[in-house]
């Protein structure tokens, strides 16, 4: 009888270290997980744009198992894809601005070829502000970061010396240049962490 209470034990114990490795793994994972979201939410404490700074890092896959310096890569990579549709529904507008007539429209049409040269310009200097994040040049991603902020400044200033001069009138960027401001700001605040 004592022999058949060790052999079940016996049998019972593979299994029950079975359970607890599954729960381990499980427990561990949960953990990374937890961990990462937490580098996301507090990375983006140090941000203007907190909501936008978590909702935007966290629809890119891989921003959950990323470090710092990957979060900043991520919200430079926002920041050039947001200039590149951008830049891409301001040809569509001045698409559809040329084919209306009267004075406002040549204005508006003015503005968005402004806007077409201010966006590329944005992202160009994005994309070398990525290189050189990617070379550990902090400094020089603030310059390059900022100047694309101004760029779309820019942009929005164009428009907003047409609304002096016709109240009616809005500024079809207002939020999109708005929004990439945010991008942007929440990418420079990442990247002065890693200084």
């Amino acid at each position: 009888m004592a022999s058949r209470k060790v052999f079940n034990q016996l049998l019972l114990l593979p299994i029950v270290l079975m359970n607890f490795f599954v729960l381990h793994c499980q427990c561990a994972r949960l953990l990374k997980i937890e961990k990462a979201e937490n580098l996301v939410t507090a990375t983006c404490k140090h941000t203007l744009h907190m909501q936008v700074c978590i909702s935007s890092l966290k629809s890119v896959p891989g921003s959950n198992t990323s470090d710092t310096k990957g979060l900043a890569e991520i919200a430079l990579n926002l920041s050039i894809t947001y200039a590149a549709e951008t830049l891409s529904y301001v040809y569509e507008l001045k698409k559809s601005s040329s084919s209306a007539n009267g004075p406002n429209n040549i204005y508006v049409s003015h503005c968005l070829s402004d806007c077409v040269e201010e966006y590329s310009e944005a992202i160009e200097n994005l994309q070398d502000s990525a290189q050189a994040l990617a070379n550990g040049e902090y400094d020089r991603v603030d310059t390059l970061v900022s100047a694309a902020m101004s760029d779309a400044e820019t942009c929005e200033d164009g428009f907003k010396d047409m609304l002096n001069d016709d109240n009616d009138s809005t500024s079809p960027l207002s939020e999109r240049n708005l929004y990439f401001s945010e991008l942007c700001s929440n990418a420079l605040a990442i990247t002065k962490l890693l200084v």
